[in-house]
């Protein structure tokens, strides 16, 4: 009773039914309490051996987890020294790749260097070329320029100048009328000489019965059929007995001299028949006029030797446009 008095919270003393009572009510309490503390044993007894069953159950899970993980990483070690292996295969073409690299890029340098040089070689022929078609374009209008200068007419430059025919400066005919001297004369008779000789062998002809001496001044015709003779292509004033035969010879070879260019005249007109000789030659006359110096009559004579020059300049014209193939350009 002490006890409960103690506990309970009132302070003053309770009868026997009210004790009684509350006796059993604790009583019913301490039932209770220790119901709920089998219950909780119980539960927590329950609550260890599944903790037990868990343990052993996790723990063999763990280990079959750690035996998978241990070959999972044998098999990732393994794989891992596969890719080892495949790296190092790699690296090693990647080097002989890198090698083979700096080899192209040499081989490249140098063929970029050999093209480069062959380019240099190329513009440098490119410019030798160009030099030599404009070198070979002027040379071929100088060519064109040549071929249409008619050189005879140079090397023979036949004019007439108040009624006295001249060739290279030098007059023929004229004695009395201008005062021709003969040295002039004759050195025209020369040159007039070589003209025809030119003309022929550019027509390639060989006269007939004759031959040409062209020696400046003192040039000469020879006779090579019978009667043989030699004539002299040049004259003199002296009227003594020994000139007056060369006068005869002098006579002769200047008929001789239109001999010859008759001669030339029938090739051309037969090379090309439209063409007509500017004076026509009978024997000793040229243009019906004669070629032998008459006394008093030097103007006849020389109006012959004008008619003579003018045929033989007509005669150079053809020859200088006259081709080896028989051919007039």
């Amino acid at each position: 009773m002490d006890r409960l008095e103690e506990r309970s919270v009132l302070d003053h003393p309770m009868c026997e039914d009210c004790a009684e009572t509350m006796l059993r009510l604790l009583d019913r309490e301490i039932v209770d309490s220790a119901h709920e503390n089998e219950i909780l044993e119980g539960i927590g007894r329950a609550a260890e051996m599944e903790l037990k069953k868990s343990d052993t159950r996790d723990v063999g899970e763990l280990e079959r987890e750690l035996e998978r993980q241990a070959d999972l990483e044998q098999a990732l070690e393994e794989t891992l020294g596969t890719l080892d292996t495949q790296l190092e295969g790699i690296c090693a073409q990647i080097r002989e790749l890198d090698k083979e690299s700096d080899e192209l890029d040499e081989l490249e340098a140098r063929v970029n260097q050999e093209l480069n040089d062959k380019r240099y070689v190329l513009e440098r022929c490119e410019a030798e070329q160009w030099a030599l078609d404009d070198r070979y374009a002027r040379l071929a209008a100088q060519l064109t320029q040549l071929q249409r200068t008619n050189v005879y007419n140079d090397v023979f430059n036949i004019s007439v100048g108040e009624g006295v025919a001249s060739i290279n400066g030098f007059r023929l005919g004229g004695r009395s009328s201008h005062g021709v001297e003969w040295p002039e004369i004759n050195a025209a008779w020369g040159q007039a000489l070589l003209l025809l000789q030119t003309v022929a062998r550019r027509l390639g002809y060989e006269f007939i019965d004759y031959r040409l001496v062209a020696m400046g001044s003192f040039s000469r015709i020879e006779r090579t059929a019978e009667p043989m003779a030699t004539y002299e292509l040049f004259g003199s004033g002296d009227l003594y007995l020994g000139r007056l035969f060369q006068s005869r010879r002098f006579d002769s070879a200047m008929v001789a001299f239109l001999a010859c260019l008759d001669q030339i005249a029938q090739l051309i007109v037969s090379i090309n028949p439209q063409l007509r000789i500017p004076y026509r030659i009978e024997q000793d006359k040229v243009g019906g006029v004669s070629i032998r110096p008459q006394f008093g009559q030097d103007d006849v004579w020389t109006r012959a030797c004008k008619n003579t020059l003018m045929n033989a300049r007509w005669a150079l014209a053809f020859a200088s446009s006259y081709s080896t193939n028989g051919d007039v350009d």
